[in-house]
């Protein structure tokens, strides 16, 4: 590794940590019930101080924002209190007058959130694109990871599936995963396609390629693992390999299938050139409708 590199590492692995602030944003259905139970089971998990947001709508008078702002305090504080361990944890709820999602990622910049949770939008048939969707745009206008919460929460994460390449995202992806899930199963999928496989020899030809992809992975993993561990002292992080031929997503989806992890985690571009504007195609297949919590991590 360059002495640039190892410099980059032991940077990530000074400042690698679990989140501290969890936002979660709330609009007062059922999908944002299942989000909620989510955020209160990281905040006890990670000892994080948690914040649960509604936002109200700005253009109502002033006297309608009142009654409607007591009327959803009340409506979060009882939401709050079918959550166990929530009262322990003396979250703060906050009501605020806004517009659209600039006033979740401004909130979140405020109270400096690692990590913001949602609930899934109303498409829960994934009939719908999901474009234009409050949730879309956080995750395409914001920088901080987002998780995103489509079914009740059975305890902390067991076994989370990450899908990489040897990107700067997918790096940092797998290290999102590691602090936000200690003690789970993790796999990491990637996989990998022959160019112009028509016009080579079969076995062989596939066998050379799905090897140089193992080891580039493995280094990959090992170097992530390492700061990690020289960071929080975890030693023992089983690490599962799944290196397939083929598309991307249909790989990703198979394997999401077969291992069924309780959460996916998704490395996607920064905001560079057309990804202001869209989100990856991956992200954007999985979040319409997902098979289970996603989390989406930008790289800048």
């Amino acid at each position: 590794m360059p002495p640039s590199a190892q410099t980059d590492d032991r940077t990530a692995a000074a400042t690698l940590k679990a989140p501290k602030t969890i936002l979660m944003a709330t609009d007062l259905s059922a999908r944002s019930d299942r989000a909620l139970e989510r955020a209160v089971t990281l905040a006890k998990q990670h000892q994080a101080r948690l914040v649960i947001l509604n936002i109200i709508d700005e253009d109502l008078p002033s006297s309608v924002q009142d009654r409607v702002r007591d009327a959803t305090l009340t409506e979060i504080q009882n939401s709050l209190d079918r959550v166990d361990g929530a009262e322990a944890l003396d979250p703060s709820v906050e009501a605020i007058a806004g517009k659209d999602y600039r006033d979740i990622l401004d909130h979140a910049d405020a109270i400096a959130a690692d990590l913001i949770v949602l609930g899934i939008h109303r498409n829960e048939a994934g009939n719908k694109p999901i474009a234009g969707t409050t949730m879309e745009r956080v995750i395409r206008k914001g920088q901080k990871p987002v998780l995103v919460v489509p079914n009740r929460t059975e305890g902390t994460y067991n076994k989370v599936a990450v899908a990489v390449d040897f990107s700067a995202y997918s790096r940092i992806a797998i290290r999102q995963a590691l602090t936000l899930a200690p003690g789970a199963e993790f796999n990491a999928i990637h996989s990998y396609h022959v160019p112009f496989g028509g016009f080579q020899r079969g076995r062989e030809t596939r066998n050379a390629y799905r090897d140089e992809h193992e080891r580039t992975l493995t280094q990959l993993i090992e170097e992530e693992l390492e700061t990690l561990i020289g960071s929080a002292s975890q030693p023992d992080i089983p690490f599962h390999k799944v290196i397939k031929q083929g598309e991307t997503q249909s790989v990703i989806r198979s394997e999401v299938e077969r291992l069924q992890p309780d959460l996916l985690v998704l490395g996607t571009h920064g905001r560079v050139g057309l990804t202001h504007a869209l989100l990856g195609s991956i992200a954007e297949s999985f979040l319409n409708n997902p098979p289970c919590d996603v989390l989406v991590v930008k790289a800048w």
